[in-house]
């Protein structure tokens, strides 16, 4: 038993569990032309809540839940997936019985009791949001089943506050790291399918055609834009092992996998928001690194300059394509009809300026403008999103939800504080111009990120000597 919950608490599960989610989530995706929603995505979700359910009964510490709780965000793999294929095999209405009947019995078993942390005001109101405009707009299960999920965030930092007894930054960053290494994995695979599939084509016209169309297919979870804001937000992870182990050469190399995965991701937005992180990450490590960090540093670059030089066609491509992407005539074209769409938000707004007009109004936009039935559209921008769906009200709570997120940043703003700052502040400018605060996945990342960072046993691992950040293990104590 004891073998058991070491391995749990250590960071080979969270290998494990991310093993899981790829193998569902290539097995059951367009990487083999399923067009209907295979089995194996859905035998990977039942897993997952298998293992989910057996931690949070046997666990006190829910900690060690996280894996499972993010490796449901990067699962599913069906680019169709609509709200009828979602009913497949009776999900999700199994798995949330079995996932709310697991926190109650650990609520009972372990006698835990509610408890406000420091994003409480902030999610309650974000999520009363959400559904006040249910009250005086059309009634649908489409609109009931989205407008509640801003509920569940809630619940689910709830939980978390008052269950996790003390918590691990260490680990947090841990659990990203994998996390990004899964989202390069998912993109190689869709180069690699891309590839097979224009077996006509030599690996420059590829490229082009991979970087014009997003690589294929969306990911099923999410695009490619949302997989390079992911990519951003996880990226300090990486530093913080550098910072830890300065020395390591394998930790330096492996920040290169997420740098080139951006550069060819095709995600204007995403090298936008990466570049403002890269840029904050190198003034961090120039001013509060040792010398191994500039020696690192200077390694990193010389090795991507050789890369760009070895493969300058591949490079040059690249900046064409994104260059042709912004002589697209018209500023709407550009923009990918963001203008339009931005537009049609603010008309929605003035519809409802205090309670907004709920989360399916853009859905009357896109019916009218031809635009795929199925999917839930945002307005891809956090201020037009809020002011629409949620108003004025709305963008209240989010105010406060920001002031909630800064104060427990800037309280004893430890070198991790500052690198989870980094990968925050960075999607947030991503969303202004994308759909990045109020996508699923971000919104259940965020209170994991920062229950953790309130429960923290230890708030740092390293000890200042002048500017610099030094890593002292005697400031480590181990997690129960």
């Amino acid at each position: 038993m004891q073998i058991l919950q070491k391995y749990i608490k250590s960071i080979y599960f969270i290998i494990t569990i991310y093993i899981i989610v790829f193998l569902s989530w290539f097995l059951g995706g367009d990487f083999f032309g399923l067009t209907e929603f295979s089995p194996f995505n859905m035998y990977g979700i039942y897993i997952l809540v298998f293992i989910l359910v057996l931690v949070l009964i046997f666990f006190e510490n829910t900690l060690y839940s996280l894996p499972m709780f993010t490796g449901f965000l990067f699962i599913i793999s069906n680019s169709s997936i609509t709200f009828d294929t979602l009913d497949t095999f009776g999900f999700p209405h199994i798995a949330l019985i079995l996932l709310l009947s697991s926190l109650l019995i650990h609520f009972i078993r372990y006698k835990s009791k509610i408890k406000i942390g420091g994003l409480f005001l902030g999610l309650l109101l974000i999520a009363i949001a959400y559904l006040i405009p249910l009250l005086y707009t059309d009634f649908t299960l489409k609109a009931f089943s989205v407008s509640i999920v801003g509920l569940m965030y809630f619940i689910l930092y709830v939980f978390l506050f008052s269950t996790m007894k003390k918590s691990n930054i260490d680990y947090l960053f841990k659990l990203f790291i994998v996390i990004s290494l899964l989202l390069v994995s998912q993109l190689t695979t869709k180069i690699i399918r891309a590839t097979l599939d224009n077996s006509t084509l030599d690996f420059i016209e590829v490229l082009e055609w991979g970087l014009s169309h997003n690589w294929g297919p969306n990911f099923g979870w999410a695009n490619i834009n949302d997989v390079a804001f992911y990519i951003t937000l996880t990226f300090p992870a990486f530093i913080y092992i550098i910072f830890k182990y300065p020395k390591n050469i394998f930790s330096w190399l492996l920040t290169i996998l997420p740098v080139v995965a951006i550069a060819i991701s095709g995600s204007r937005g995403g090298i936008i928001g990466f570049s403002i992180a890269v840029i904050l990450i190198i003034l961090l490590l120039l001013s509060r690194g040792q010398k191994y960090h500039y020696f690192g540093f200077m390694v990193i670059i010389i090795i991507l300059l050789t890369l760009g030089i070895l493969y300058n066609d591949v490079v040059i491509k690249t900046i064409q394509t994104m260059i042709a992407s912004l002589q697209q005539g018209t500023i709407n074209a550009i923009s990918s009809s963001r203008i339009f769409i931005y537009s049609e938000g603010i008309k929605i707004f003035n519809d409802n300026p205090i309670f907004g007009s709920g989360w399916i109004s853009i859905q009357l936009v896109a019916d009218a403008s031809g635009w795929s039935e199925w999917r839930l559209y945002m307005f891809h921008s956090t201020i037009i999103h809020v002011l629409a769906t949620m108003g004025i009200f709305g963008l209240i709570a989010l105010l406060i939800h920001y002031f909630q997120i800064f104060k427990i940043l800037f309280n004893n703003f430890t070198l991790e504080k500052k690198l989870i700052f980094i990968g925050y502040i960075a999607t947030q400018i991503h969303g202004l111009i994308d759909n990045v605060q109020f996508a699923v996945p971000y919104s259940v990342l965020i209170p994991i990120i920062f229950v953790v960072l309130e429960k923290a046993a230890v708030p740092t691992v390293f000890r200042k000597e002048g500017r610099k950040y030094i890593y002292d293990s005697s400031l480590e104590i181990p997690i129960d």
